[in-house]
């Protein structure tokens, strides 16, 4: 299930990827100053400016992504026995039904749906990850969500 999760997972990254690269050559086509194509006034020089400032964010952007997709491929899917980067968990949250969560490189709390379950995928970095870092199966604690405090109790690491 997990190595399902993180193909799924890695197929979002690159597609995301795929967007970003090609707004960003969008983006730096609108930074072109030569010949015929030189700005006349101060508006078409912000323009340009603009334009080069969003290609340079893109390309920031894409080289996270980037980063985040070696370090997918460099995790590997073998089973964890505490909350750390790669773990699947199952959690229940003040006893709710059992939520699924995947800790995976540059998660951001995308939910995505293998075998009907919905998984959401967090980095290590979120603030409920970073709460739970290393509890172990069976674990119950207390941890602050939505400016309240609530127990969670860890019900399976994989």
């Amino acid at each position: 299930m997990k190595a399902r999760i993180v193909v799924e997972w890695q197929r979002l990254l690159e597609e995301r990827l795929l967007a970003l690269e090609s707004s960003q050559s969008a983006a730096r086509s609108g930074t072109r100053v030569d010949g015929e194509h030189r700005p006349s006034n101060r508006g078409e020089r912000a323009a340009v400016t603009s334009q080069g400032y969003l290609a340079h964010g893109l390309g920031e952007r894409a080289m996270a992504l980037r980063e985040n997709l070696d370090n997918l491929e460099e995790m590997g899917t073998g089973p964890r026995n505490e909350v750390v980067v790669g773990a699947l968990l199952t959690v229940s949250f003040a006893e709710a039904d059992p939520s699924h969560i995947a800790l995976l490189p540059g998660g951001d709390a995308t939910e995505i749906q293998i075998d009907g379950r919905r998984i959401q995928v967090l980095s290590a970095s979120s603030p409920i990850a970073r709460q739970l870092r290393y509890a172990e199966e069976g674990d119950a604690l207390e941890i602050e969500r939505g400016g309240r405090f609530i127990e969670v109790e860890i019900l399976s690491i994989e």
